[in-house]
């Protein structure tokens, strides 16, 4: 853990982070906490633990609270000492392995005050405390509203810093923004991950946010809340329904509605084939046969009026209406005496006589 820094304005959840994230693992890993965190007790924190996760009461670690008075003392921290015969360690209060967690660090190490050698010392050369049987060494947690009121003497040895956000502007109470960095220095270039945390409500009996008890927030401008603007809801209605028309004209691209008297002449096939589905041969082809006397040799038009030349092999000539007749040219294709009449159809070309009457 080294030295790590949690930052957020007063109930961002920094509190909560450090009691439900470092100070609770390091109490169920056997390590002993010294913080000025108010409220905190150790055999509430105890009886959470050994029923939460199942570790043995003599498992864990001690926690001692202390006073943000009490961190100015002399000899609060441990000193290493340099010799010729190696450094040796000078205990304090603080004892080698021991998690210190600091709540409004900017009380004692504010950007306007100097720095104590012995607190210097003991953030420098912290790692170098190593408990004697664990072989663990003091790691250190420092809470403050915002990593700018730190000096920069300790800001310069934080290896990471998260800053909680509240999540009001999305009127969600129950939950907050966590942003990780690598050092001290909270700009984009070093963000490593943001997620959110939903607060839990077994946590917070185990520590006090607030001074003389629990309070409560209240929203002094509901503006804050982007989710009670109305523009915002008419424009995301105003998406939802061009979505809905986008599909609504997709579906019809690529559904056509069929033509009325093509589904009734598909239904009627259907109800002539079920009807006759006994008879081995059809009475009635389902396919006009093709004439083997008329085939198509032009077409006029006199006042107006448009008709189809038609013409056998012995050179008579016909006329029928164009509307027995789909197509033109020589796909054009017609129904004439129960049998289709084309170009290629009838029983050959009739020579200069049709070629005459095209004309």
């Amino acid at each position: 853990m080294a030295i790590n820094a949690y930052c957020g304005v007063m109930g961002s959840g920094k509190s909560y982070e450090v009691v439900s994230g470092p100070l609770l693992d390091a109490v169920a890993a056997g390590r002993r906490v010294v913080t000025n965190i108010d409220g905190v007790n150790e055999d509430v924190i105890h009886d959470y633990l050994h029923g939460k996760r199942g570790v043995p009461l003599e498992h864990l670690g001690a926690i001692v609270h202390v006073r943000t008075d009490d961190m100015r003392a002399a000899d609060f921290f441990p000193v290493e000492m340099e010799s010729s015969g190696g450094a040796t360690v000078t205990p304090g209060f603080v004892k080698p392995g021991d998690l210190v967690v600091v709540d409004e660090a900017w009380k004692l190490w504010a950007t306007d005050k100097k720095v104590s050698p012995e607190h210097m010392n003991f953030f420098r050369m912290h790692r170098h405390f190593v408990h004697e049987e664990t072989g663990v060494a003091c790691d250190v947690v420092l809470m403050i509203q915002s990593i700018a009121d730190l000096h920069r003497s300790i800001r310069a040895v934080i290896e990471l810093s998260f800053v909680m956000v509240k999540l009001k502007s999305l009127g969600i109470s129950k939950g907050y923004r966590v942003e990780m960095y690598e050092t001290g220095k909270q700009t984009n270039r070093n963000r490593t991950g943001t997620f959110v945390r939903k607060y839990r409500p077994e946590i917070f009996p185990l520590y006090k946010s607030y001074a003389g008890g629990a309070g409560k927030e209240s929203t002094v401008d509901k503006r804050q809340n982007v989710l009670a603007n109305p523009m915002l809801w008419l424009l995301v209605g105003g998406m939802a329904v061009v979505v809905a028309v986008g599909w609504w004209g997709a579906w019809r691209f690529f559904h056509p509605p069929g033509r009325p008297a093509a589904a009734k002449a598909a239904a009627s096939a259907a109800h002539a084939s079920a009807a006759s589905g006994t008879s081995a041969v059809s009475t009635t082809p389902a396919v006009p046969p093709v004439s083997d006397v008329w085939r198509v040799v032009g077409g006029y038009t006199v006042d107006g009026l448009s008709w189809v030349l038609l013409a056998d092999a012995a050179g008579h000539l016909r006329v029928e209406s164009p509307a027995a007749f789909i197509g033109s040219g020589i796909t054009r294709v017609g129904v004439v005496d129960g049998q289709r009449v084309t170009q290629w159809s009838g029983a050959g070309k009739s020579g200069s006589l049709l070629a005459g009457a095209a004309k």
